[in-house]
């Protein structure tokens, strides 16, 4: 069966199902059961009831299924890359990121658990606990909710559980209802090691989102923003922390002095790598004066060279999420009504399935959607400015503080100009190092979300810590600062608190 526009929803209430389709060409892919909140419980009991185990075999033991499922990842690679291509309408080069991702996340926490999870002792410096041993122990949340996002299903759900696994919570996936399939591929993959049952996943719409959020003791979401207050607003009611990733409006500053030929290649690749369906892809471009001319002309000719397909050749796909089409042409057509003129694309594809071209516009400024609103599609705007504090000040004037890249006339500047850019993380001369660096913290300011993903906080977020403190010699029947409160138990203090804090002479009262 194929159709011309597929599903916006990809639900179909009525049958139970959601129908999956490519949407390069409107081919159905395959019908999953449409679970309900009910579904959502039930599962969550299951997990519940396999996570202690799992704990218990702890860090080491939870490393040798956690190496047995990297395999199983390796030699399963190429199904998995085909099937996020197909029910993404991607290009292979993006899933095969993903994939690859995926490994390099397996093998650093393999190597960083044990030291993370391991019991720490506190050295303690205040005479408040002198004689006191402080040890902090670190336990899973027990189900951590994953509920991931349709533009990189793999990495941003699959992604997330694995650090929540290495840390002993059991994980309840819910996949975007648009791109389910390789995400329950990898699923299946878990049980067909043979691991503890401790990482299922619920596939619905909203309702099936809210359940999860209900079932967990912590909460990852990617997504938009408007979902993701909803998230928010609703683990409040149960006071369950959340980590969000939301939204982005990356800026691109190009300033005079720069490489003008790798910053013309960066700004393509990342303008329209995934079909722009990248959070911190490059959705405003600022660039100096003196080498705007010259850097546009660079970019319209990559932009307009690039292959639009789903084959071997072929640089951008079709946009994965049928409504975004709806949305690219809104912000382009806004744009252009506004007095920005489109120098290459600026339309649809005339061929089955949800393509458009990939687009450049100039004159652009700060009144139009595009530059304010994520388009999350194959277009770049690009705007001239005076200099470095003016690109400063437009790149920050944003909801958004996801990721930004500077390109300038050495490192030196644009290590200055990356200290006043309100983000997470700026590359210089480069795209998106700090996500492709498991290593790295990935975390977004303002309305870009709360928390992080990557590095070592990556695992932790995933624990909750309990401290066990007791005395190192013989405890007396009663401490200083105890009851009964005295006179000269209070001197006795305060001279002690001296001694320790006060400098020179007046540690002992002069």
């Amino acid at each position: 069966m194929t159709t011309t526009t597929p599903r916006a929803s990809h639900l179909d209430p009525e049958a139970g199902l959601i129908r999956v389709y490519d949407p390069a060409d409107g081919t159905h892919l395959a019908d999953l059961p449409l679970q309900q909140p009910l579904d959502v419980t039930e599962c969550a009991a299951g997990l519940r009831a396999a996570q202690p185990e799992w704990e218990r075999i702890g860090v080491t033991g939870r490393i040798e299924w956690l190496a047995r499922y990297r395999q199983w990842i390796v030699d399963n690679t190429d199904r998995l890359i085909a099937l996020g291509a197909r029910e993404g309408g991607r290009v292979r080069n993006e899933p095969m990121l993903e994939t690859t991702l995926l490994v390099e996340l397996l093998d650093y926490y393999s190597h960083r658990a044990p030291k993370l999870l391991a019991p720490r002792h506190i050295r303690p410096r205040s005479p408040l606990v002198l004689g006191k041993k402080l040890i902090e122990y670190r336990y899973p949340h027990p189900l951590v909710g994953v509920i991931g996002a349709w533009n990189f299903p793999m990495l941003l759900t699959i992604g997330d559980a694995l650090p929540a696994l290495f840390a002993g919570a059991a994980v309840l996936l819910k996949p975007s209802e648009v791109t389910p399939l390789a995400v329950r591929e990898l699923v299946r993959g878990w049980r067909e090691i043979g691991a503890p049952p401790v990482l299922a996943a619920s596939y619905g719409g909203g309702e099936v989102g809210a359940a999860v959020v209900d079932e967990a003791d912590f909460v990852q979401f990617t997504g938009s923003v408007a979902t993701g207050k909803r998230v928010l607003e609703r683990a409040a009611a149960t006071i369950t922390p959340v980590s969000l990733e939301l939204g982005g409006k990356d800026p691109c500053l190009v300033l005079a002095g720069a490489n003008l030929e790798r910053a013309a290649n960066c700004a393509v690749y990342g303008g329209f790598s995934n079909n722009g369906q990248v959070c911190m892809g490059f959705e405003r471009v600022y660039v100096e004066d003196s080498v705007y001319d010259r850097f546009v002309e660079l970019v319209v000719a990559k932009v307009a060279a690039l292959r639009s397909g789903t084959d071997d050749r072929s640089d951008v796909g079709a946009l994965t999420f049928p409504p975004q089409l709806d949305t690219v042409e809104a912000h382009v057509r806004d744009a252009v009504n506004r007095g920005a003129r489109v120098l290459t694309g600026g339309h649809r594809l005339d061929r089955n399935g949800t393509w458009y071209a990939p687009t450049v516009l100039v004159d652009v400024d700060h009144s139009m959607t595009l530059m304010r609103e994520e388009t999350f599609g194959p277009v770049l705007p690009i705007m001239r400015v005076g200099d470095a504090s003016e690109a400063i000040r437009l790149a920050n004037d944003s909801d958004f503080g996801l990721s930004a890249t500077v390109f300038a006339s050495s490192i030196a500047q644009a290590r200055k100009i990356a200290a006043h850019l309100q983000v997470g993380a700026v590359n210089i001369n480069d795209f998106l190092i700090n996500m492709t660096c498991v290593e790295a913290t990935q975390g977004g300011w303002k309305q870009s979300g709360i928390g992080s993903r990557g590095s070592d906080y990556g695992l932790l977020k995933f624990t909750r810590t309990k401290i066990v403190a007791h005395s190192r010699i013989p405890v007396a029947p009663s401490e200083i600062n105890w009851f009964p409160y005295t006179p000269g138990r209070r001197r006795a203090f305060r001279a002690a608190v001296r001694l320790f804090h006060g400098r020179g002479l007046g540690r002992f009262g002069f």
